[in-house]
């Protein structure tokens, strides 16, 4: 009689064990990813954060640094200099939802123009 549900109570189930681990004595624990109240803020140090940043340049134009963490305190990035606020703005959006979509960015650690960092100003 209830043949045709035989096939949906083993996918529920996998996918009820799935969002599970193991711990180390045997028993089935929730999966850290899922526990609630792991609200931590990414970090550019962790391997697959994504980042962005702005920093302003003098002269009133702007540079934008994106990269992806690999678990060392200071990672390679790419930067964009020399770049109107449009300009800017265009591309930090462009870069974000590429950031949302891509498979390597395991977090998104991402600042706008509105938190741009201050240009570094020229040692005398």
């Amino acid at each position: 009689m209830f043949r045709h549900l035989r096939p949906l109570s083993f996918v529920l189930c996998v996918l009820a064990i799935g969002a599970c681990t193991v711990d180390e004595n045997g028993n089935i624990v929730p999966s850290p990813s899922s526990s609630a109240g792991s609200t931590a803020k990414p970090k550019i140090s962790q391997a697959g954060t994504c980042f962005m940043f702005v920093t302003e340049e003098t002269g009133g134009t702007y540079k934008l640094t994106t990269g992806v963490g690999d678990g060392t305190n200071a990672p390679l990035g790419e930067e964009k200099k020399g770049l109107t606020a449009e300009k800017l703005d265009a591309l930090y959006a462009s870069e974000l939802a590429i950031m949302n979509i891509s498979p390597e960015c395991l977090a998104i650690l991402a600042t706008d123009r509105t938190e741009a960092r201050p240009a570094k100003r020229a040692s005398s």
